[in-house]
């Protein structure tokens, strides 16, 4: 229990610090908005390209990790898609979507290692790619129908707004030049390191500054669904999958963890991009990470066993 609370505090420090910061005006929200979306469209590329490429596909472990994963995100999709009579409107329904569906990696990824031991961390790289790619091409689909946007949602508009969204293009070229076997990328490849590890701790940082509880008041049926699919279905249905895929205890528990992440602080970016309830979607990632400090390790000693 120790080791597994030992090992987050400093990802929930960082999420703290963030809050602090702009508690106190230190740092204005117009800055951290700025940031936020310096991080969506330059850090978080970058940090995902390189995840990608340099993953490690012959681990033995690694195709029913990501066959089981990937399965787990179509199921809560799909689970999230019959709560669709439940929102009050097309852009609430995004954002509830969203909520449910997308992951904070960078709340495990740091931890990953101290966690489950060696490796852990490289199983998570593998799975980051096929995810924020899946997860990113069904948020924009949903965001194109239901967001408040001026277009038709036109199947032509839906692949325009996938194939220029700079999360899927990272994920996109790091599959290319991870076919060719590529991994040395020389100057190249050093800046990319240098931005892609400032990614974590801005991402972290962001979330805490982004919290909003006022707003979690205001929509609080959305905000429980979504946690609910967030935090109380998502860790038993990716742990399950796993386990159904072939994968081995210390894999489903990995892939629990996953599930057990607060929402991704980029879902909040993608529904002021494309006119979804950008309101209620910073009080959902506000409400998920906030209760995630007690229900993640939970949900990861559960999966972890005696």
């Amino acid at each position: 229990m120790d080791k597994v609370f030992g090992a987050l505090a400093p990802v929930f420090l960082l999420i703290a610090i963030g809050w602090a910061v702009r508690a106190s005006r230190l740092v204005g929200a117009e800055a951290f908005g700025t940031v936020n979306r310096f991080g969506y469209f330059v850090l978080y590329p970058a940090f995902l390209f390189l995840t990608v490429t340099q993953a490690d596909l012959d681990a033995a472990t690694a195709w029913p990790f990501i066959f089981g994963v990937l399965a787990a995100f179509a199921a809560v999709a799909t689970l999230t898609f019959a709560t669709l009579p439940l929102s009050k409107n097309g852009p609430a329904f995004t954002s509830v979507f969203q909520g449910a569906l997308r992951w904070n990696g960078f709340a495990i990824l740091a931890a990953a290692d101290a966690i489950f031991g060696p490796g852990a961390r490289s199983l998570i790289g593998i799975i980051f790619g096929p995810s924020v790619l899946l997860n990113n091409v069904f948020s924009v689909a949903v965001l194109a129908r239901w967001g408040a946007n001026d277009r038709e949602p036109t199947r032509g508009y839906i692949l325009s707004q996938i194939a220029g969204n700079p999360l899927v293009l990272a994920c996109l070229a790091g599959l290319l030049v991870r076919l060719t076997g590529k991994q040395d990328f020389g100057v190249i490849g050093a800046t990319l390191d240098l931005l892609g590890d400032a990614a974590m701790p801005i991402a972290l940082v962001c979330v805490g500054a982004g919290l909003d509880l006022g707003a979690a008041r205001a929509a609080r049926q959305e905000v429980a669904l979504s946690t609910i699919l967030k935090l109380a279905a998502a860790p038993l249905i990716f742990y399950g999958a796993v386990r159904l895929f072939g994968g081995d205890a210390r894999s489903a528990a990995i892939a629990c963890a996953i599930g057990a992440t607060p929402t991704a602080a980029a879902s909040y970016t993608l529904a002021r991009e494309m006119g979804g309830d950008a309101r209620l979607m910073a009080a959902i990632v506000s409400v998920t990470t906030l209760i995630s400090f007690v229900t993640m390790p939970v949900a990861i000693l559960l999966a972890l066993g005696p």
